[in-house]
C-alpha cells in the first residue's frame, strides 16, 4: 500500500505565495497529497487547493496590485482589531467559489487560536471562508471570528506550522512548509549589518507600528515552530529562502510562486524514495 502524503502549511503573510509554488511542483511530478492543513496564509492557500481552484488564484496574485491589497482594509473603530475583515472573507469567499468543507477534494482543516481559552481550534465543517478568514486574523490588525462561543484569531498563535494536525489527519508522510526560519536569519543579519552603521541607525529613526507588529508576528512564530517541531518532526521539512517580503508584499507573488516551486523541486526524489 501506498503511504499517504499530506502537506502542513505555515503562516508568514505574503511569504505564503510560495505554498503554491511548492503544491505545484508536487502535482507536476505526480505526487498524491492526501492531506493538508494550514495556519493563517497556510489556511487559505491550503483550502483553495483542497477545492480545486489553486490556478485561479495564482492568476490573481500574478496581477495583484498594492492598491488591490489595501482595498481589503476596512476600518474597525473601537473593535478587536483595526480593521473589520468583512472586505477580506468577501475575497476568500470568491477564491474559494462559496464553497464549504464538503465540497473540498481532500481533508483540509484549518487552524485558528480561540481567544478566550488560548486553545487550538481544528476548523473541518461549515463554511470554508468563514474558517480562513478566523485563521488569517492577525491580533490587533483584523477583527476576531465570533463563532459559537468562541472567539476565533490567527492559528499562529498557538501553531504556526501544523505537522502535528496532519499527522492526525492520516498522514504517513508530513511535508512541512516554513516560511519564517529563512526569513527571520535575514532581519537578524539586517539588523546586526545596521548595527554597526550608527549614521543609517540614527536616520532609521524608531520603527513604525507595523515594523513592530510584523516583528513581533514573526519572532513568535519563528520561536513556537522550533519548539514545535521538536515534539512534532515533519518527514520533509522545507525552510524556503524566499525574496524579502512583508505581511502583505502580494505584489512579489511572481517570484514567491518560483522560489517555492524550485525548492520543492530539490525535494522530489527523496519523496518519490520515500513513497517506495
Amino acid at each position: 500500500m501506498m503511504k499517504k502524503i499530506g502537506l502542513a502549511l505555515g503562516g508568514g503573510g505574503a511569504r505564503g505565495c510560495a505554498h503554491i509554488g511548492v503544491i505545484k511542483a508536487l502535482q507536476e511530478a505526480e505526487i498524491p497529497i492526501q492531506y493538508v492543513a494550514g495556519t493563517s496564509i497556510g489556511a487559505f492557500v491550503g483550502g483553495v487547493f483542497a477545492v480545486g481552484e489553486l490556478e485561479r488564484l495564482e492568476n490573481y496574485l500574478l496581477k495583484v496590485k498594492w492598491s488591490d491589497v489595501l482595498s481589503f482594509f476596512d476600518p474597525a473603530l473601537m473593535k478587536s482589531g483595526m480593521f473589520k475583515g468583512k472586505k477580506l472573507e468577501k475575497w476568500i469567499e470568491k477564491m474559494t467559489v462559496k464553497k464549504n468543507f464538503k465540497d473540498c477534494q481532500m481533508p483540509f482543516t484549518a487552524v485558528a487560536t480561540d481567544l478566550p481559552t488560548g486553545k487550538e481550534v481544528h476548523l473541518r465543517k461549515g463554511s470554508l471562508s468563514e474558517a480562513i478568514r478566523a485563521s488569517v486574523a492577525l491580533p490587533g490588525i483584523f477583527t476576531a471570528v465570533k463563532k459559537e462561543d468562541q472567539y476565533l484569531l490567527d492559528g499562529f498563535i498557538v501553531n504556526p506550522l501544523p505537522v502535528n494536525v496532519v499527522r492526525k489527519m492520516g498522514a504517513d508522510i508530513v511535508v512541512a512548509i516554513d516560511l519564517n526560519k529563512e526569513y527571520y536569519k535575514q532581519k537578524q543579519h539586517q539588523k546586526h549589518k545596521e548595527s554597526k552603521n550608527n549614521e543609517r541607525w540614527l536616520k532609521r529613526g524608531y520603527p513604525n507600528i507595523f515594523d513592530v507588529m510584523e516583528g513581533s508576528i514573526f519572532l513568535m512564530q519563528n520561536t513556537l515552530t522550533s519548539k514545535n517541531l521538536e515534539k512534532h518532526p515533519a518527514d520533509i521539512l522545507l525552510n524556503l529562502k524566499l525574496t524579502p517580503s512583508n505581511l502583505f508584499d502580494f505584489h512579489k507573488a511572481k517570484d514567491l510562486i518560483k522560489e517555492g516551486y524550485q525548492a520543492t523541486q530539490k525535494i522530489i526524489p527523496k519523496l518519490k524514495k520515500m513513497l517506495n
